[in-house]
């Protein structure tokens, strides 16, 4: 009982593990926007890694080890299957490939580090949708939207940047085709429903507001850097509106109930 109490209780040095990797993750996002090539690039990869390290850390503070490592190899394992099915059939995305030069150690044409910008963003979309709706067949594509939205910016700014590159009729471009939005929704919810079957987790008593925070991070920060028309900023108004309205589907309503709660 007493270690039970230690592991929930505020002074758990997991969550300060979380809080200082969301810290970094704010910093290396801020320093990409305002760096080019191999700087950009050791951005990407330290934000992507940072930003996992938040979600894990607080985890394990929140439901055990059990549970962050169980978590930790659905989604990985999940993520990278997917990822090589995508890269080597073009289902169910749409035909891309990956710049294998930039992103670090890949294997069947996939950057090991994908997984983990998967997992960063589901660990905290489970806990909003958690959050919003009890009944798991209600979490669960509530989970995946919110995943399906943060790609309307994620995937415009990375094709941009050159990390990966679509292909339509076999010319390369950067259009993004529609199939990448319902390929991320039906991928998202079959991971969590997979979590859900897999993760029965106790209650917890520990603060979930570093994941929160890194959430409306990704979802106003993401808003702010495309909506503004001048350098370092990136002019993209779609994309800034799409991603705001599409993520403020289920953003906004939780935030009224959050507002509520107080």
């Amino acid at each position: 009982m007493n270690a039970m109490n230690e592991l929930r209780s505020p002074k758990n040095p997991l969550l300060t593990v979380s809080l200082v990797a969301a810290g970094i993750t704010v910093l290396v996002q801020i320093l990409w926007a305002l760096t080019s090539a191999g700087l950009r690039d050791a951005c990407t990869i330290v934000g992507v890694l940072a930003f996992a390290t938040a979600s894990s850390s607080h985890a394990w503070a929140a439901f055990g080890r059990d549970f962050v490592v169980k978590f930790l190899i659905i989604a990985l394992v999940a993520t990278f299957v997917i990822e090589v099915l995508g890269v080597a059939t073009s289902f169910p995305f749409g035909t891309y490939e990956y710049d294998l030069q930039r992103l670090g150690l890949s294997i069947l044409g996939v950057p090991l580090l994908i997984p983990f910008a998967w997992f960063m963003m589901l660990y905290p979309a489970w806990l909003i949708s958690r959050d919003v709706f009890k009944s798991k067949f209600l979490a669960i594509p509530t989970a995946a939207l919110i995943m399906s939205t943060w790609d309307l910016y994620l995937d415009p700014q990375m094709v941009n940047e050159g990390y990966w590159t679509w292909f339509i009729d076999g010319t390369a471009t950067n259009n993004i085709p529609i199939t990448n939005f319902f390929g991320w929704f039906v991928s998202t919810a079959t991971i969590f429903a997979l979590l859900s079957i897999f993760l029965k987790p106790k209650p917890s008593e520990v603060s979930n507001s570093t994941p929160y925070a890194l959430v409306y991070w990704v979802w106003l920060g993401s808003f702010l850097v495309n909506i503004v028309p001048v350098s370092p900023f990136f002019n993209q108004p779609i994309v800034a509106v799409t991603g705001f309205v599409g993520m403020g589907i289920v953003l906004i309503p939780w935030s009224w109930l959050l507002w509520q709660r107080r």
